[in-house]
């Protein structure tokens, strides 16, 4: 189990920093984490699952992910869609910075 998760975390961590390196300067900062997620019933196909540091940008990192589908594939044909989410607490630390 402990091999599996490190395995894991380490898949996280690859995605992320690729994902960071290859959207633009302005979206990378905003992307808290990045979860490959296998896929009920798609043999072998993974969802990723962007966590985004508020609602707002989460909606700019879906477009940007929709152009990248061609890179994203190339990098891994596994994978079959990806999904935006706010990362939990986070759009509520952002609104806090705002007042």
């Amino acid at each position: 189990m402990i091999k599996h998760l490190a395995t894991q975390s380490g898949a996280q961590q690859d995605w992320c920093d690729w994902l960071r390196r290859t959207l633009p300067e302005e979206l990378a900062g905003h992307v808290v984490n990045v979860v490959p997620k296998a896929l009920a019933g798609s043999a072998g196909g993974i969802e990723l699952v962007v966590l985004a540091d508020s609602a707002a940008w989460g909606a700019r990192l879906r477009f940007a992910l929709s152009a990248l589908g061609t890179d994203i594939a190339t990098r891994d044909a596994a994978v079959r869609h990806t999904r935006v989410r706010v990362a939990p607490g986070q759009d509520a630390r952002a609104v806090g910075a705002l007042e």
